[in-house]
C-alpha cells in the first residue's frame, strides 16, 4: 500500500524521472495494480530476489516464498510493461549439484530480461554465519572480508560442495541463460529499438563465458 501511495504522489506532483528497484523486491509483496502504478510513475525495470529454483533450498534458507509466487510476479511485471530482472545465488546452505541445476533451469524458464547470480557469502551474525561458525566451517575472522566480492573458498567451507564445482555452475548459469537463441533474438531486437546494440555487443565480447 505504501509503494502504491508513493507512485500516486509521484504522478500527482507531475514528477518525471526514470527509476528501478535496483536492490530487489519480494515476489510475495506485489500485484498487477502496483506494477501498473510503478510503470506510470516512471519505473522501467523491477529486480526480484529469487535466490534459488529449488523449493527445498528456499525453505532451508527461510525465504518464505514459493516458485509459483516467483513465476506469478515476473508474469505480472511483464504484463504491466516493465522489464524484469532476477537475482539468484549459488552455494546456498544445503545446495547440491542437482539444486544448482534446478536454479539454472528455473531462471531460463522465466520471462526475464536480465538475470544475475552470485556465490553465497555468510555475513557475520546472520543465522547462516552462526551455523557455519558452530560447525567450524568459517575460515577467517576478518569481518571486512565478508562481502560479495570475496572469494568464498577463502571465507568458509561449504557443507556439500567443492568450490570448483560451485564456480562451474556459476559460469554455467550465465551461459545457459544468455546464450539461448530465443533470448539472443529478443535481446537484439530490443537493443536495436533502444539504440543499445553497440553496448550489448561490447558487453558480450568481454564476458568470460
Amino acid at each position: 500500500d505504501r509503494a502504491k501511495k508513493i507512485c500516486d504522489l509521484i504522478m500527482e506532483r507531475g514528477l518525471k524521472f526514470p527509476w528501478a528497484t535496483l536492490t530487489g523486491i519480494r515476489v510475495d509483496r506485489v500485484d498487477l495494480e502496483m506494477f501498473q502504478k510503478m510503470k506510470k510513475a516512471g519505473c522501467y525495470r523491477v529486480y526480484f530476489g529469487i535466490e534459488s529454483g529449488s523449493q527445498d533450498i528456499l525453505d532451508r534458507i527461510d525465504k518464505k516464498i514459493t516458485l509459483e509466487q516467483v513465476r506469478n510476479a515476473v508474469t505480472l511485471a511483464k504484463k504491466a510493461g516493465l522489464e524484469a530482472c532476477g537475482f539468484f545465488m549459488m552455494g546456498l546452505p544445503g545446495e547440491t549439484e542437482e539444486t544448482m541445476e534446478k536454479t539454472i533451469e528455473f531462471a531460463a524458464s522465466l520471462d526475464l530480461d536480465l538475470a544475475k547470480t552470485t556465490i553465497c557469502i555468510p555475513l557475520p551474525n546472520t543465522v547462516m554465519y552462526n551455523e557455519l561458525k558452530s560447525q567450524g566451517r568459517i575460515k577467517i575472522n576478518d569481518w571486512t572480508q565478508f562481502n560479495l566480492y570475496t572469494t568464498p573458498k577463502d571465507v568458509y567451507d561449504h557443507e556439500n560442495l567443492e568450490w570448483e564445482t560451485v564456480n562451474e555452475y556459476y559460469k554455467k548459469f550465465y551461459r545457459r541463460f544468455y546464450l539461448r537463441p530465443s533470448f539472443i533474438a529478443r535481446r537484439v531486437v530490443n537493443s536495436i529499438r533502444k539504440g543499445e546494440i553497440i553496448q550489448d555487443i561490447l558487453q558480450f565480447a568481454t564476458m568470460q563465458w
